[in-house]
């Protein structure tokens, strides 16, 4: 949508600038809650900002989250919030792109009302705050069906739209496991297109399947992806919002449960019609794809699948209604927006309060120990006219969002050694450990524990423990 688009439909444009500034106002302003990935990509717009050792070489290989952070890297370093706002600028992209590829259809009711409720989504909002791949997928997924058919348009076959269809192929890719629906849509629609020696297809069928090896080559596949995870604790979320650390409750499960069934008798009775073009059929093949990395990425894409293919779906159906007044034709409708609406409202004012309450999730709350006691170590040293705290640097299991908190240098944990003594020597360097209460880390946290006094405990947390290796440093 170009400018002069945007100023004709002013109406839009308020509807937007209205989101953007309560989602602004319900934006958290510290540096917690943030996804893995999406705090390992803006650390590495933060370390080129500042021509400062790539923090590539120790966290790996960022998806394509990465430039589109680099401006922030160059205008503000060290501020997650101006993250955050690009964040949701992109969300906002996202559903222009998604609210214009089903009014094409003549759908213009199911298109405003599944955009509005993608906006004000509880998971939408946490997806903003977390810094998490949704926006960023659904943007491309968006896109799709413009840019292909930008390209058929196009006089030259291989000009820019070309070009941008393969590098948002190898972005999908980089950032889920759900990505690779656009580069399979595309693929599978130039392998079933007739050769025309005019449109050179297969340049594209050459392109696409090297831009997906390759990003996947680059980030050695997906290594922050939650794999085999429960699909109906991430629906659950859909109407929660954001991370819960206890379990779900029975309704939350239930509420799950519904919404994977209702998306998956949408996606049964609607696939050749979402199948017709690649926006479509890329929110239905990659939510197909995405579930097996259940997380709240996925779980934004299904709520998405289900607004875009359920409710024009549903407007047909009433179609034969009409004329037989409005409470008629459309009284069903607004009571379920305005339960919907309801649950949301009070979600999103949970989330706001946490928020103003500085409320932390369990492992969000470890990091902030360590941050304190670290901020506190650099305040005594400065009030004391001592030297400046030497560089400390933290083993964790979360090293990129807890380099952001505490503004020091994070590393992955350490391979499990084959006894204690070599697993401290891996350890040479690092002073303190952040390990997370995982079942991963079982064995080594049994190497730790045999270190006897060469080790201290300073906090033990729901969501794990804080480390100190000797020699000692001043005590948090």
């Amino acid at each position: 949508m170009g400018p002069r688009a945007l100023l004709a439909n002013w109406r839009s444009v308020a509807v937007l600038l209205a989101w953007g500034v309560l989602v602004g106002i319900a934006l958290r302003t510290d540096a917690y809650g943030l996804t893995e990935e999406g705090a390992k990509a803006l650390l590495l717009a933060w370390s080129i900002g500042d021509a400062v050792a790539s923090a590539a070489f120790t966290l790996g290989a960022p998806d394509i989250r990465v430039v589109v952070f680099l401006p922030l890297g160059f205008l503000w370093p060290g501020q997650v919030l101006a993250a955050k706002i690009l964040t949701m600028l992109i969300m906002a992209i996202a559903a222009i792109a998604l609210y214009r590829w089903r009014r094409r259809e003549d759908q213009d009711e199911a298109a405003l009302l599944a955009t509005g409720l993608l906006l004000i989504a509880p998971l939408t909002l946490d997806a903003i705050n977390s810094l998490s791949t949704a926006p960023f997928l659904l943007a491309i997924f968006g896109a799709a069906a413009s840019a292909d058919r930008r390209l058929a348009a196009a006089q030259a076959p291989l000009g820019g739209w070309f070009f941008a269809q393969v590098l948002a192929c190898a972005a999908a890719v980089s950032l889920h496991p759900a990505g690779l629906a656009y580069p399979a849509m595309l693929f599978y629609r130039w392998w079933r297109a007739a050769p025309d020696p005019r449109r050179h297809r297969e340049y594209f069928l050459i392109a696409t399947p090297l831009a997906v090896v390759l990003a996947l080559a680059m980030r050695l596949g997906w290594p922050g992806a939650a794999w085999l995870q429960d699909p109906l604790s991430a629906a659950a979320m859909i109407v929660s919002g954001g991370r819960s650390d206890g379990p779900l409750s029975g309704a939350a499960l239930l509420g799950g449960f519904a919404l994977i069934t209702a998306t998956a008798v949408v996606a049964w009775h609607e696939h050749r019609r979402l199948l017709a073009d690649l926006t479509g059929g890329s929110l239905l093949l990659g939510t197909l794809l995405g579930a097996v990395a259940a997380d709240r990425s996925w779980a934004l894409l299904l709520f998405a699948l289900l607004l875009y293919g359920g409710i024009p779906w549903l407007l047909r159906a009433c179609a034969p209604l009409a004329g037989r007044g409005l409470m008629v034709q459309r009284g069903w409708l607004w009571m379920i927006l305005f339960i919907v609406c309801t649950l949301f409202m009070r979600t999103n004012k949970s989330a706001y309060e946490a928020s103003h309450e500085k409320r932390l999730a369990a492992d969000d709350q470890l990091i902030s120990d360590f941050a304190d006691g670290i901020n506190s170590l650099r305040a005594a040293a400065g009030a004391g006219g001592e030297q400046a705290v030497k560089p400390i640097v933290v083993a964790s299991s979360w090293p990129a969002r807890t380099s952001i908190a505490c503004r020091c240098d994070g590393l992955p944990l350490p391979p499990v050694a084959g006894d204690p003594p070599g697993q401290l020597a891996m350890m040479r360097g690092v002073a303190y450990v952040l390990l997370a209460d995982s079942p991963d880390n079982r064995a080594l946290a049994f190497n730790f524990a045999q270190l006897g006094a060469q080790i201290e405990v300073l906090a033990r947390e729901p969501g794990g423990v804080l480390l100190q290796l000797q020699p000692r440093r001043p005590t948090l």
